[in-house]
Parts: C-alpha cells; sequence; structure tokens
C-alpha cells in the first residue's frame, strides 16, 4: 500500500479543504513551521484507517474544528496494482458517519463493507502498526496504550509466512481470544466464575446431593426412629431415679467443702507471701541506705584530704611566685644600674674619641679617601661579577639534571642486571682465542650484553649478540630522553658542561660576595654616607676647642666594654627573673584553681552527707538494725515455706467440685434433652408415618444423575479449552523465537549505520528491543540519551516495516517530528538511512526544522487549497 494524495475538509484549523499531492512511492518531506497542520494530517490518516465512520469518540472529537462541522478526510493510494480512493465523514450524530471505497474510479465498498474492507488492508486488529510504524510527535518507546503487547503480538503474527504456517497467525490470536472469552463464561483465575454456566450446574448437584442425602436420611432414620426412642426412656428412667439424684448431690455437697476449705489456706499463704515481700522489701532498702551512707562519708572524706593537699600547694606556689616577684625587682634595679653605667661609659668613649678627632683629622681625610677609591675601583669589577652569577645553571636545576642523570644510572644498571650475560670455557687443548668487541675473551670472564655485542671466532665468523627487548631498555630510553630533554631546555649539550657553567656561577657569586663584603667594610653605610665622612671632618684651619685631659682612651674602652658585659648579664637575669615569674604565677593561678575546685567538691559532699559525726552515728544505727530485718526475713520465708508444704491442692479441689457440679447439672439438663428429644421422636415417627419419602428419594436420585453428567462435561470442557489455550501459547512462543531472526537480519545494518559495532537485544515476550551494546558497554533501553532512544526508535520502525513489506502487507512510515532530539552529525547518518530504505517503502517525513531537513532528499510536499468537490 502506497499513498499518491491526502485531502482533508473541517479537520481542526483545516475549514476549507486542503490537499496533499504528488505523494512519492519512496521518501517524502512536508517541512512547515510549528502550528501549520502536520500533527493534524497524522491524526487525520490515522482516524481514516483506524476508526469506524459511525465513532465519535475523543479522539474524534478532537478532529472537529472550533467552529463546528463534520471532519471529512480522503485519501488516495495504490495496492496490489489497483488505484483506490477511500473517503470518510465523521458526525457527532449517532451512526450517521459514511466511508466509501473506490477503485480505478468505481465505488467498491461503502459502509460496514468498507470498514471491512479498511480492516483487511491494514491486517494487525486494533490500532495496527500504527503504534509501530506511525511515529507521533515527541514519541520514543514503545509503551503507548494504542502499543499493547496483544497488539504487537498481532502485528508479529502477519509478518512472515513461515511464522503464518506455524502459529496460524492471526486466526491463531483470534481463536485464542475466544477460547479465554469461553474460559472467562466459566472459570476465572481464582476458581469457578459466579453466574456461569458451570457455577449453575454445579449449584445445582450440590442442592440435588444436599436433598438426597436428607431423603436418604430420613429413610434411614425412620428405622432407627423406634429403637432410638425405646433407649432414650430407659435413660429416663436411669437419671431420674431418686437413690442416683441423692448420691449425686452428696458427692457435690462433699467437694464444694473441700474447695472452700483449700482456698481459704490459699488465702493464708498469700498472706504470709506478701509478709516475706514486705520484710524483704525492708531489709533492702535498709542495706541501700547504709551503702549510700557510706558512699556519702567516703565521698567526703576523699573531698577533705583533696582540699587539705590543694591548700597546701596554693600557698607553696604562693610563696614561690612572691620570691620571683622579689628577684623580678631586684633584677630590674641591677639592669637599670647597668644601663646607666654603659651610658656613662660612652659618653667617656665619645669624649676621648672627639679629643682624638681634631688630631687624627687629616689622617682620617687620607684614610677615607683612599676607602673611597678602593670603593669605585670594586664597583666595576662587581658588575661584571653580577651579570656572571645571574647566568649559568642554578643549584635547583643542577640538582634535577643530577637525579635525572642518577635515573639514567639507574636504568642502566637495572637494564645491566637484566641482560643476558656471556662467559666462555675453552675446550682442552683449543688455541683460538675468542674476541668480544675487539677485546680478547678470557676464560672465567662473565660480561654482561646490555647493548649486545660481536663475539669474533677468529677464522670462523663474526656472531652480532642482538639485546634482547625489555621493558629495563624502555626505562633507560625514556630516562635518557628525560636527561636529554632537560639539558636541551637549559642550552647544554652535556652534563658536564651545566656541571662547568654551575661551578663558574658558584665561582662568580663567591667573588660577588667578597667583593660586596669588601664595600661594605670600606664603606658599610654605602658611598655618599663616606663621601658625606669625608665633607664632615674639619679642614686644617678649624680651631681645636680646649678640652680637660681625658684618661687613655683604651682603659675608657675596656671600661666601657666591661660595663657593657655587666648590662648583658643584668639584661639576661632580668629575662630569666621574667620567664621564672611568669610560671610561679601560672602555678599559682593553677594552684588556687584547684584549691577552689576541691572546696567546691568538699561543699557538694558536706551538702549531701550533713554534719559528719550525726552522719557517721546514723550509719552505725543502720548497720545494727540489719540482723533484727534479717532475722525478720528468715522468719516470713520460714512461715511461707511451711504454708506451701501443708497446701491442699486446690486445683484438683476446684476439679473435683466441678466435676461434681457438671455431673449435677448434666443429669438435670439430659433429662431435659430427653424429655424434648422424646417429644421430636414422636413427632417424627408421625411424620415419616405419614409421608412417602422412598418414592422422592428415588426422584431425586435420577434428577440428580443428569445434573453431575452435565457438570463433568462442562468440567471437561474447561480442561480441554485450558489444555489448547497452553498449546496454542507454546507453538505461538516458539514462531515468535523465529520471528526474531528476521527482525535483527533487518535491524542490525540500520544501527550500523549510527553505531558501528552496535548490537541490540530484543524481548522475545514483547518484540521490543530491551538493552543497546556499543563495543564493551551494554546500557538498558532507558539509560540512554534522548537522542539515542529516538534513533533506535526510528530504527527499530523501520526494521518491522521492511518485514511487512516482504510480506506482502507493506504500510508507509509516517515519521511526525520523530527526530527533535537527534544532533547534526547523526542527522546526516539517519537522513542516509531513510533515503536507503526508501527504495523498498514508502516514508513520509513531517518536520518543522526546515533549515535541518533541507539535506533530507526526496519528494517535497506541501499542504495546499483544493476545490471543494461537493
Amino acid at each position: 500500500m502506497k499513498l499518491t494524495s491526502i485531502r482533508m475538509t473541517n479537520v481542526r484549523r483545516f475549514v476549507d479543504p486542503v490537499e496533499i499531492t504528488g505523494i512519492g512511492p519512496g521518501l517524502n518531506l512536508l517541512s512547515a513551521p510549528n502550528e501549520q497542520g502536520k500533527s493534524t494530517i497524522f491524526d487525520a490518516l490515522h482516524a481514516l484507517f483506524f476508526k469506524d465512520a459511525k465513532s465519535w469518540d475523543k479522539e474524534v472529537r478532537a478532529l472537529a474544528p472550533h467552529a463546528g462541522g463534520d471532519p471529512e478526510i480522503e485519501v488516495e493510494l495504490t495496492h496490489q496494482g489497483s488505484h483506490f480512493r477511500i473517503a470518510k465523514s465523521f458526525t457527532k450524530s449517532a451512526g450517521k458517519g459514511t466511508a466509501r471505497i473506490w477503485r480505478e474510479g468505481g465505488l467498491l465498498h461503502q459502509a460496514d463493507a468498507a470498514e471491512a474492507w479498511l480492516r483487511d488492508l491494514i491486517a494487525p486488529p486494533r490500532d495496527g502498526p500504527v503504534g509501530m510504524l506511525w511515529l507521533r510527535q515527541g514519541l520514543t518507546d514503545f509503551a503507548d496504550a494504542k502499543d499493547t503487547l496483544e497488539a504487537r503480538r498481532d502485528l508479529m503474527s502477519s509478518l512472515s509466512g513461515e511464522v503464518e504456517a506455524v502459529t496460524g497467525g492471526q486466526q491463531i490470536e483470534r481463536l485464542r481470544r475466544r477460547l479465554r472469552s469461553d474460559l472467562d463464561r466459566m472459570v476465572t483465575s481464582r476458581g469457578t466464575r459466579k453466574g456461569g454456566p458451570l457455577a449453575e450446574v454445579e449449584g445445582r448437584v450440590a442442592a440435588l446431593s444436599e436433598q438426597r442425602d436428607a431423603l436418604a436420611g430420613q429413610v434411614a432414620d425412620l428405622r432407627q426412629l423406634l429403637d432410638q426412642r425405646h433407649l432414650l426412656r430407659r435413660e429416663q428412667a436411669e437419671l431420674a431415679a431418686p437413690e442416683e439424684t441423692t448420691a449425686r448431690q452428696s458427692r457435690l455437697n462433699q467437694a464444694e467443702t473441700a474447695l472452700a476449705a483449700a482456698e481459704r489456706h490459699r488465702e493464708k499463704c498469700e498472706q504470709a507471701r506478701r509478709a516475706l515481700d514486705l520484710a524483704v522489701l525492708q531489709r533492702d532498702g535498709q542495706a541501700a541506705r547504709i551503702e549510700t551512707q557510706a558512699e556519702r562519708l567516703a565521698d567526703h572524706a576523699r573531698a577533705t584530704t583533696a582540699l587539705t593537699q590543694a591548700a597546701e600547694r596554693r600557698d607553696s606556689t604562693a610563696e614561690q611566685a612572691a620570691q620571683a616577684a622579689q628577684e623580678l625587682k631586684e633584677a630590674e634595679s641591677r639592669a637599670g644600674q647597668a644601663r646607666e653605667s654603659v651610658a656613662q661609659a660612652r659618653k667617656s668613649v665619645a669624649a676621648a674619641l672627639r679629643s682624638e678627632a681634631a688630631e687624627q683629622a687629616q689622617l682620617r681625610r687620607t684614610e677615607l679617601s683612599e676607602r673611597l677609591a678602593q670603593f669605585d675601583a670594586l664597583q666595576a669589577r662587581l658588575a661584571k661579577d653580577r651579570q656572571q652569577a645571574g647566568q649559568g645553571v642554578d643549584a635547583d636545576a643542577l640538582v634535577r639534571l643530577e637525579d635525572l642523570a642518577q635515573a639514567v644510572t639507574l636504568a642502566q644498571h637495572a637494564r645491566t642486571a637484566s641482560a643476558a650475560a656471556l662467559s666462555v670455557r675453552y675446550l682442552p687443548g683449543n688455541t683460538t682465542t675468542l674476541r668480544l668487541n675487539g677485546e680478547t675473551f678470557d676464560e672465567g670472564d662473565e660480561i654482561a650484553l646490555p647493548d649486545g655485542g660481536e663475539l669474533e671466532v677468529p677464522g670462523l665468523a663474526t656472531v652480532t649478540l642482538h639485546p634482547a627487548r625489555s621493558e629495563a631498555a624502555g626505562a633507560v630510553s625514556e630516562a635518557e630522553t628525560a636527561l636529554a630533554t632537560a639539558l636541551d631546555q637549559l642550552e647544554f649539550e652535556t652534563l658536564a658542561q651545566a656541571r662547568a657553567a654551575h661551578q663558574a656561577r658558584l665561582a662568580a657569586t663567591a667573588r660577588l660576595k667578597e667583593g660586596e663584603a669588601t664595600q661594605r667594610a670600606l664603606a658599610s653605610e654605602g658611598r655618599e654616607a663616606l663621601v658625606a665622612a669625608i665633607a664632615a671632618l674639619p679642614g686644617d684651619a678649624d680651631p681645636q676647642p680646649p678640652c680637660d685631659p681625658l684618661p687613655d682612651r683604651t682603659t675608657l674602652e675596656a671600661a666601657l666594654a666591661e660595663a657593657e658585659a655587666g648590662q648583658t648579664q643584668a639584661e639576661a637575669d632580668l629575662a630569666k627573673a621574667r620567664i621564672e615569674e611568669g610560671a610561679a604565677q601560672q602555678s599559682a593561678h593553677g594552684a588556687l584553681a584547684e584549691a577552689k575546685a576541691a572546696e567546691a567538691d568538699l561543699d557538694r559532699a558536706t551538702q549531701a552527707l550533713g554534719e559528719t559525726e550525726a552522719a557517721t552515728t546514723e550509719l552505725a544505727a543502720l548497720r545494727a538494725e540489719m540482723p533484727a530485718l534479717d532475722q525478720t526475713v528468715a522468719e516470713a520465708r520460714a512461715e511461707d515455706a511451711r504454708l506451701i508444704a501443708a497446701a491442699p491442692d486446690l486445683e484438683q479441689a476446684r476439679a473435683a467440685c466441678q466435676r461434681a457440679r457438671s455431673v449435677v447439672e448434666a443429669s438435670q439438663t439430659r433429662l431435659q434433652d430427653l424429655a424434648r428429644d422424646l417429644a421430636v421422636l414422636d413427632a417424627r415417627i408421625s411424620a415419616h408415618a405419614s409421608h412417602a419419602v422412598e418414592e422422592e428419594l428415588a426422584e431425586v436420585t435420577d434428577q440428580l444423575a443428569v445434573a453431575e453428567a452435565r457438570q463433568k462435561a462442562l468440567q471437561f470442557e474447561v480442561a480441554t479449552l485450558r489444555r489448547l489455550d497452553q498449546a496454542l501459547e507454546a507453538a505461538q512462543a516458539g514462531a515468535q523465537a523465529q520471528y526474531l531472526g528476521p527482525l535483527m537480519a533487518e535491524l542490525t545494518p540500520l544501527l550500523r549505520r549510527l553505531w558501528p559495532e552496535a548490537e541490540v537485544q530484543v524481548d522475545a515476550d514483547s518484540v521490543l528491543p530491551s538493552q543497546l551494546a556499543r563495543g564493551a558497554a551494554e546500557e538498558q533501553l532507558t539509560q540512554l540519551s534522548g537522542g539515542t532512544q529516538e534513533q533506535l526508535a526510528l530504527m527499530v520502525r523501520l526494521a518491522f516495516a521492511r518485514l511487512l513489506a516482504k510480506s506482502g502487507q507493506g504500510i508507509p512510515v509516517i515519521l511526525d517530528d520523530a527526530l527533535v532530539y537527534t544532533d547534526d552529525a547523526r542527522i546526516e547518518a539517519l537522513f542516509d538511512a531513510l533515503t536507503l530504505q526508501a527504495n523498498d517503502l514508502q516514508i513520509l517525513v513531517f518536520s518543522c526544522r526546515q533549515k535541518s531537513f533541507r539535506d533530507l532528499g526526496g519528494t517535497s510536499l506541501a499542504i495546499r487549497p483544493a476545490d471543494d468537490r461537493g
């Protein structure tokens, strides 16, 4: 079947007639913006093929325009070499819709005949392949309500001639539905269906059986009633005898007396038990009070001892803190005196220096001038050394190079250790000496050959030894490459060059440091300070102020040094005294806090205990009362044991009393029952004697035989229907398994256009894809992205369409914006797949993505106004 044109009137927004013509046999594209009616066309086609013209359900009502009017849909198609025109109109008036079909211009069918012809055209029942081949906008799965499991099985059963032959195709599905319908009339999954024929016959059998049993019982009863009445009258006479009545009453009185005595003794036992429980409770309470009081006294004693110890530590640390504070004060005094002595000594030295300054001004100017000249001479050399000290390899870079070289060495050692080794043992009388790499190979030598070598046998051959490929060789290569890369980055060819550059840098750095140290020695405050010092010296004509004779400067400097040493010692003593005073204060604070905590503990213990002497007296009194309490407990326990030992068996007395009472009561009840039973027997004997029960029993027995035969026939029918349904299901399941092969043969090439190594797993029961494998990754269908799901959905539907086409039941594949999540790269591959499948299938693509679908190709369709044909 292939569509050639579509025409609609009064379908949603298309109130006036519109048509789509020129639909080709292969790939067709209707590309238009949103809300231009593409989904309306899809729904209209669905209604035409799968909705009865007399229907006015929710989906059909949704086709009617807001302005009102009856939807009219018409298509032209080719099928089995003939041209057909199909037209349907729907109306809300019940049963007024029309369906007509023309073939080659002549009216072929209308009304119900037209609907039947359409059902045969779309072979699968219900919604047919629409859920499988007509992909609605936004649908990426197969769980649409219109695509139930039964519909998929119907679709599958019509795809292959082989499946048709094995399972009966749609006929077997209809047969199974008929079987299940017949079964449902008689049984459910839980048993017989209420109101069904089987339930009705079972009820009649049960009623007749009950009636037969009742009549049979009446016949049997009639034969026993007289004997039974005789026995009952004899039993009545025995029970009513005066001597038997008196004996029963006497036994009851004796049992009641014994039971009363046993219950009184039980009360005494309970009183003794309560007295014992009270004595034990009093004794245990006294013991608990003794334990609590003893613990309080112990806590009080511990708290008192802890407070005494804490007070001693508090007083001791307070004395130490006071002593440390006094020592700190004395150290501060000594430090102040030492500072004053140093200041005075410095003044004396300064005065001596000033007196010498006048005499040595010229010498000083000469010295400073020479230092300035030396300073300037060093400046040029230091600039060169500073430049050299900034070049070469620094220590970090050299360490990295050394590490890389060490890695090379270690890798070489590892390669040598794992390499093959060669040794030789010459035979006796041999005169030939082997040579390895040009050198004599002596006996006893063992030489490792990580890089191979050449073994020369004079006069015979030269044997080349090739190194084996190993991980160690690769490690050597990697280490050597890393070292070479690091040297290249530093612009050196060898590690020796880098080391030499590093040594040159170190030498320049040493010279620089030495020169800078010399400069600092010449001018510790810089050249400007040296120039300023020269300028600040007094000139030759400056007058020298008169001064008193000063002691020798050496003596003054020695006194200053002695004063400074004294100050240093005093400052050290002061620092030590401060540390010791701080530690003593910290210890004193800690001891004070500990003492306060101990006082708080003692207060809590005192509050819990009260006055200590009174508490001790109370504890002694409590302990003195314990023997009397123990004696009371022992006496109560002895009395309890004595009463228990002497107690009669209450349960036995109660049982004996109960039995004696029941005998009396049973005798009275039995006499009453006998009187009643005898009256009933008399009535039944009279009734049986007046009715023909034997004749009625024979009639009911005949009716029951007929009902049981009908019941067995229906039960046999149910069993047969179930067995037949199971056999048909098994046959169909086998056919389904055979069907999956052709389906996978069609589906796999389509999938591999998108994913070269893709494999899809299809569930045999649901006939749907369940898992997608790409390479080593296996993913459930629900775990795939939206784009991948819609691509897989399209591929599966194309595979179904190919199978239908091969079975002679080809149906157009209709896609309504079915590729909304697909990226540009994969959509190109899907376009190629659609183009390839269009060689065998008719495919209609509706899309709002006008730009993206320009490259799809195929026949371009458009919605155009149409002339109303009336």
